[in-house]
């Protein structure tokens, strides 16, 4: 491929120095001329501009014009310069106009402007409504623990009320119960605290298996991603350089690349001045519905606090109402309550051994899932790759024509037809690893 571009660039430089060589027989003063291309970053605040409309005039006129793409770069390629004074005019509806003026141009050089907004970014404005609509909302979540705070009060005094009204009888036989109701938990907790033992030694062998599985199918969907992703950066070099090539056999028309340029860049920046007026019409309405939910919880908070206080009333009077509690009561609870506790810590135990048998025996489903989907996608891409050999079968006749350097013009639109193969090609490789991606993603 390097062979066809200095071949193409030795043959271009030989027939601009015939025909510099014929001028000179007629006119030695004339200036010499050749096609140049620059390039021209636009950024503001540390972010690409897109939409930006750049123009390169000489004496007013335009020699040169271009929109600025996504990453804030436009390529200006100008087919005859003659080393003359320039002026570099940057514009867009959003920033302040920029300007470079008497420069000589230079190929292959970058040009930098960075812009200054005239307004605010759609960024900035979500930025800010986010926070102003944080600060409502922390203090809305505050009303709303405050309010549930205060409902549980009111159900804590409500059954303590209810508690405290109980006779001394009724304290007796529940004293009765606890007792006989704690040896039954012991027995209890002592037999589920085996049965998780046994549970969590065979959960995690399963768990061990199904990582091993895992891991073993991880290694060998990364190598063959980092392989692809090297081929696709060797492609897109190749074209890159096919593309240079193609492009200095042709003159370009300045005034219609202007023009065109203009219009890119007056929808873009449309399409830019709508997304800030939606962002700043988002941002107000989002701020009056958290403001309105604001006020309605403080509201019920309100409720809450003065029911919470009701009840806690009404408990004090029961409480001076109660003031003898059996002791005999006291223990025996508390005798249920450790049983109980232990029981509940058995019962943890086997769950959590459960759940480790299910997380393992999914982890071990996962892998065998995951490597049958692995090898449908090794089947689909060897069918790529056998696409991708004919490909570059043709790509290989088509560069050899190409180095030749004749009929470019033809073989620029052949070009572009296996370029557009090449480029479903990669979209089908792309899905292919998004696949793989989600495969494993999936089954981590």
């Amino acid at each position: 491929m390097k062979k066809s571009f200095i071949f193409a660039s030795v043959l271009l430089c030989s027939t601009v120095a015939l025909g510099s060589s014929l001028i000179t027989n007629i006119s030695i003063n004339e200036t010499k001329k050749d096609a140049i291309t620059v390039t021209i970053n636009v950024s503001s605040n540390g972010k690409p501009v897109k939409g930006a409309l750049i123009r390169i005039t000489s004496t007013g006129m335009p020699i040169g014009s271009a929109t600025s793409d996504d990453f804030g770069k436009a390529m200006i390629a100008i087919p005859t310069y003659g080393n003359q004074l320039v002026q570099i005019q940057v514009m867009h509806s959003l920033y302040k106009d920029q300007k470079m003026s008497d420069i000589v141009l230079v190929n292959g050089k970058t040009f930098d402007f960075i812009l200054k907004s005239k307004t605010e970014s759609v960024d900035e404005i979500t930025s800010e409504s986010e926070e102003k609509i944080n600060k409502i909302e922390e203090k809305t979540i505050k009303s709303e623990e405050k309010t549930t705070q205060y409902e549980k009060d009111a159900e804590k005094y409500a059954a303590e009320k209810e508690q405290s009204a109980k006779t001394q009888e009724q304290l007796t036989k529940e004293k009765a119960d606890a007792v006989r109701l704690a040896e039954e938990k012991n027995k209890i907790a002592e037999a589920k605290k085996n049965e998780a033992d046994k549970k969590q030694a065979e959960a995690d062998k399963k768990l061990e298996e199904a990582q091993q599985a895992k891991e073993l199918n991880g290694t060998q969907v990364s190598d063959d991603a980092k392989r692809r992703e090297e081929e696709a950066k060797q492609r897109d070099i190749e074209a890159q350089e096919r593309q240079k090539v193609l492009e200095n056999s042709q003159l370009q028309n300045a005034k219609a690349a202007d023009e065109k340029a203009k219009k890119e860049a007056e929808e873009a920046q449309k399409g830019q001045s709508k997304e800030i007026s939606d962002a700043e019409k988002k941002a107000k309405e989002a701020e009056a519905k958290a403001k309105e939910e604001k006020k309605a919880t403080e509201k019920k908070e309100e409720l809450a606090k003065e029911k919470s206080a009701k009840e806690k009333s009404a408990l004090k009077e029961e409480e001076k109402k109660e003031e003898k509690i059996a002791e005999e009561k006291k223990e025996a609870e508390k005798e249920a309550k450790e049983a109980e506790k232990e029981a509940k810590e058995a019962e943890k135990d086997i769950k959590e051994a459960e759940k480790d048998a299910k997380e393992a025996e999914k982890e071990k489903a996962a892998a065998a899932e995951l490597k049958e989907k692995l090898a449908k996608y090794d089947e689909e891409q060897k069918k790529i790759d056998d696409t991708r050999k004919e490909y570059k079968k043709d790509q290989k006749k088509l560069d050899d024509k190409i180095k030749k350097g004749k009929k470019l013009d033809k073989l620029k639109e052949e070009q572009e037809k296996l370029d557009e193969k090449g480029k479903k090609l990669d979209e089908k490789q792309d899905k292919l690893d998004d696949k793989r991606k989600k495969a494993l993603k999936k089954a981590n």
